[in-house]
């Protein structure tokens, strides 16, 4: 999602870190009237599952590059909680977005 705007992309992440992450969208990011620019403020959400149920991690980033579907997003903000930091270390070490 776009902090500022509001809008929001759907797509995949890829080659993610702690530092950051860098996003394919679904749509072009470059279309004219809706087109992300490098410093953008905006917000990914990575839905983990344990169990049955799912954890909704929220991260604040910055755009740092814009090509067609995909920008490299840089984390702005450290986790708010121990448990989602735990839940991004666990979705890094074992590639899967499975907590369980």
């Amino acid at each position: 999602m776009v902090s500022a705007t509001g809008k929001r992309f759907s797509g995949n992440t890829r080659n993610i870190s702690f530092g950051g992450a860098e996003f394919e969208a679904s749509e072009s990011l470059i279309r004219a009237g809706q087109a992300v620019v490098v410093g953008t403020p905006v917000i990914v959400s990575f839905m983990l599952r344990r169990g049955g149920n799912y954890l909704e991690l929220k991260m604040p980033c910055r755009v740092r590059f814009v090509a067609a579907n995909y920008a490299g997003l840089e984390f702005t903000a450290s986790m708010p909680t121990p448990e989602e930091r735990a839940a991004l270390r666990t979705m890094l070490e074992t590639r899967s977005n499975r907590l369980d």
